[in-house]
């Protein structure tokens, strides 16, 4: 029985440090941007005037650089970087590899380019998931840190009739590691060795 429950317990203790390494959320910029290291790429989009070509559009600044891709294209107009037809998914790849920190303005727009108060979702390549439903530009953003690269970011398909949006992307390191995270860590990584301690003696 004991040794059930020391089992049970380095299994705990092992998905909590697994974890551990998923990426942290921020519901506004500056709490995000507090979290990332001097240096880091922002992008409004307000330089473009005319929509880009067809296929993946590529962005580099600073020694990050990313692809935005949208089956049916891209759309960029007024400020923003967008689908450019309904109900379609905006992929970022982040293909410098050292990209720790990414956060935007993330929206629905209709076809005039009015904003909707719809529910969002975004995905990133560790499996880390937000939902969020914005009611305005205000509380559109969403910022990620992690321990480890983050290589794709996927805003799903908004729903009919509806276009798939980011403004004011800004992608970089984050700054430290988060003392959780590395507690948890160090916390799995004892109850492992300790375990192993006592079953050698």
């Amino acid at each position: 029985m004991q040794r059930a429950h020391r089992l049970l317990s380095i299994a705990v203790l092992t998905c909590l440090s697994a974890s551990a390494f998923a990426a942290t959320t921020y519901t506004t910029s500056a709490s995000f941007m507090a979290q990332v290291a001097p240096g880091a790429y922002s992008e409004n989009f307000n330089s473009w005037v005319t929509d880009p070509p067809a296929g993946a559009l590529v962005f580099s600044s600073g020694g990050f650089t990313y692809s935005a891709f949208a089956v049916d294209d891209l759309y960029l107009s007024a400020g923003f970087l967008g689908t450019s037809q309904i109900n379609k998914a905006l992929t970022l790849t982040f293909t410098s590899g050292n990209v720790t920190a990414v956060g935007a303005n993330f929206f629905a727009l209709n076809i005039s380019d009015a904003f909707q108060a719809v529910s969002v979702t975004i995905t990133l390549s560790d499996g880390t998931v937000s939902t969020f439903t914005p009611t305005s530009m205000a509380d559109s953003f969403r910022g990620f840190t992690s321990s480890t690269p983050i290589t794709s970011l996927t805003f799903s398909a908004p729903g009919q009739s509806l276009y798939a949006s980011l403004d004011n992307l800004t992608v970089g390191v984050a700054a430290v590691p988060e003392p959780a995270n590395w507690a948890l860590t160090a916390l799995g990584l004892a109850g492992v060795i300790a375990a192993r301690r006592r079953k050698v003696a």
